[in-house]
């Protein structure tokens, strides 16, 4: 039995390999959440991290018919960071369907709120 699954676990490494490496994505966040920026973590109010540099923004994407909410982006200087925090909103833009847009995330920046939007790091 060990054996066997053995062997069909080197065949699928043997066919993996044989493929060849896949190319490498660049880095997307989102489409909801409290992103950190890495250069100011801090604890408790992010649900994940994004290093500062530029992104694409992108309307999250939907399934025909169908289309997703409008989205937004909000920079903050400190968290809670959302639009209910007005006080701690550096920068705020919209995502337009079809049409993507760039925003510059600093390494001053402590956090991104994204609603309904990708963010997608540029080279």
């Amino acid at each position: 039995m060990y054996a066997r699954m053995a062997g069909i676990a080197a065949g699928a490494l043997l066919t993996l390999s044989a493929v060849g490496p896949a190319a490498a994505s660049p880095p997307s966040y989102g489409s909801n959440g409290v992103f950190g920026v890495t250069t100011n973590p801090r604890d408790g109010w992010a649900t994940a991290y994004l290093p500062p540099g530029r992104y694409r923004v992108d309307q999250a994407p939907s399934m025909p018919p169908y289309q997703s909410a409008p989205g937004s982006w909000y920079r903050c200087r400190d968290l809670p960071c959302g639009p209910g925090f007005p006080g701690n909103v550096i920068a705020s833009g919209a995502a337009i369907r079809d049409v993507p847009t760039f925003v510059d995330v600093l390494p001053t920046d402590v956090a991104v709120a994204l609603h309904n939007v990708t963010f997608t790091i540029t080279p």
